[in-house]
């Protein structure tokens, strides 16, 4: 058995970075990282940009999305960074206050907002922040990284093209492409040295994850039944990967026979939830329906008894269950199941469910073009969601359901009214809003209901 481990993979990641800053004469660094190694590697650009870093080098990200429009991109990358000195609520968001507060900058510092929003303007106030930090006995560089999230419709190689020769001397830019479909490819030298560097980590995240929750669940040889069902789960989802000879049924009702033997009814429902889940993702529908039901009944019967266990499997049952229902094309069926679960979570005050269960019920309803009813659930969506906590409005699908009632607002109500729900999204979001939602990616084509969608809500149930 492989014996990576997530620790073994970071330093590796690490390492491939150290010995990448030691070369001085690269002015944009690109992973070039197989699809189970993004976030490993993006995880580790974000450890770099805080204190933790172990680079000597000082990292900030930048989350304007890249549409090949160069003078928008540069004017918005312009605005992003002036939007580091503005003060932030969130200490953790607020770039400038951390300098200034642990002591790192001589004074405080002020960008020029009278400059021209270009490249060349932002890396010489970059530089000139650079220059302010007071320890200047270890040789550094500013990073500026730009996520694979930024360049997921354009691509910004010809940006990075236009603009490299362009940077100071300490600053350096860093991306990533994606192994299996490369779109940075970029040649060129200056002073006979090489712009460009390309990092190609070799990776095993898969073995490392699973050997991670293979540890979590104890020997699989255990007699205790609790520990081999949680090392079976694994087992029955790794199957549904299996192309050929594919062993799904078999490691099914091993599963369901290790329910049996713990007897209750937590593990039986989870069980049959698993089961559900490993059809779903095969694609093979009758098997999942008829687990989904089954499950669908026993979870029920729970929270009839009020068993704490009951509710969270019914829900995410729930979630399954509307998810074949519009994959076999029956909207109006999905519809009910969904009005189902925000009724119910209504009632246990679940607002998180109350958030998507309007939010899909408004997908459905703007797929049907009753575009009224979808913006008054999406105002229902909202209104649930406005009742997390703010950190988590400003990472979750709370984003989805601001851009669809401001899109569905544009549609079908007065300009009055949709500087009304601007007003509202940022009080909800902050200021930011609107460059939270580019950052997030959302625009017109999520606002089309598809299994992708449905599959990602019960993604974190799998």
């Amino acid at each position: 058995m492989e014996t990576s481990s997530i620790a073994q993979e970071y330093y590796k990641i690490r390492d491939l970075w150290l010995a990448a800053e030691q070369k001085t004469n690269w002015k944009l660094a690109v992973w070039v990282a197989q699809y189970a190694d993004v976030e490993m590697i993006d995880k580790f650009m974000q450890i770099e940009q805080s204190p933790v870093g172990e680079s000597n080098d000082i990292f900030f990200r930048f989350e304007t999305e890249y549409k090949g429009d160069r003078p928008l991109f540069e004017e918005q990358l312009w605005n992003e960074f002036l939007s580091w000195f503005t003060p932030h609520s969130q200490k953790d968001k607020d770039i400038h206050r951390a300098l200034w507060e642990n002591n790192f900058i001589t004074e405080p510092f002020v960008p020029d907002e009278l400059l021209a929003p270009n490249a060349i303007n932002l890396f010489g106030e970059l530089e000139r922040l650079r220059a302010s930090i007071k320890d200047q006995n270890e040789q550094f560089c500013f990073c500026l990284y730009f996520p694979l999230t930024v360049q997921t419709k354009m691509n910004i190689a010809q940006w990075f093209q236009q603009v490299v020769e362009h940077l100071p001397d300490n600053l350096r830019l860093v991306s990533m492409d994606l192994a299996e479909e490369r779109r940075i490819q970029l040649r060129g030298k200056k002073d006979n040295e090489s712009l460009y560097h390309y990092l190609y980590p070799k990776l095993k995240m898969a073995e490392a994850i699973k050997n991670e929750m293979y540890k979590a669940s104890d020997n699989y040889n255990s007699v205790d039944p609790d520990a081999r069902f949680r090392k079976q789960v694994i087992v029955v989802m790794d199957s549904t990967t299996q192309k050929t000879q594919n062993r799904t049924d078999i490691e099914v009702k091993r599963l369901l026979d290790i329910t049996k033997e713990i007897g209750t009814v937590s593990s039986k429902i989870a069980g049959l939830l698993v089961a559900a889940q490993a059809y779903f993702s095969l694609q093979k529908v009758k098997k999942s329906e008829e687990y989904t039901d089954k499950a669908l009944e026993e979870s029920s019967k729970a929270m009839e008894k009020d068993d704490a266990t009951g509710y969270p499997v019914w829900k995410s049952c729930m979630l399954l269950k509307a998810a074949l229902l519009f994959g076999n094309k029956d909207k109006n069926g999905a519809l009910k199941i969904y009005e189902e679960l925000s009724e119910k979570a209504s009632k246990r005050q679940d607002v998180y469910y109350v958030m998507e269960a309007n939010r899909l019920i408004s997908h459905i309803y703007y797929e049907k073009n009753e575009l009224a009813k979808a913006f008054e659930n999406i105002l229902f969506s909202l209104a649930a969601g406005a009742y997390l906590e703010i950190d988590v409005r400003r990472q979750s699908t709370f984003l989805h359901a601001a851009f669809m009632c401001l899109y569905l607002g544009e549609k079908i109500k007065t300009a009055a009214e949709v500087n009304e729900i601007k007003l509202q999204l940022a009080d909800w979001l902050e200021d930011d809003w609107e460059i939270l939602l580019a950052q997030a990616g959302v625009d017109s084509a999520s606002l089309k209901t598809n299994l992708s969608i449905l599959d990602k809500q019960l993604s974190k149930f799998k």
